[in-house]
């Protein structure tokens, strides 16, 4: 889910529709428990709830979006969430 705001001189927000170029990615880590990055393009990225679909090459245990923080964000806590399996073993973010 992704939304953008304004903030005028004095700091009060205000949303304004997003359509901008951001940065997914999809991290896992290596033979030696260092992270690798699996997945890192940009994609367009709209206001609302919207689904990405990517395939990489091993095991994610991290996904998310403007996951280097190129973007001012208030809120970089919630950027890049863990990856989890679900009952059938396929992946979603949670």
């Amino acid at each position: 889910e992704s939304s953008k705001f304004r903030a005028d001189s004095l700091g009060n927000e205000s949303e304004i529709d997003a359509n901008d170029l951001v940065d997914i990615g999809v991290f896992g880590e290596d033979e030696n428990g260092e992270e690798v990055t699996l997945y890192l393009t940009k994609h367009w990225v709209t206001s609302g709830e919207q689904q990405i679909t990517v395939q990489v090459p091993s095991l994610p245990l991290r996904a998310g979006i403007d996951p280097r923080y190129k973007l001012v964000d208030r809120h970089k806590d919630d950027n890049v969430v863990a990856v989890t399996l679900d009952e059938d073993g396929q992946e979603g973010s949670g």
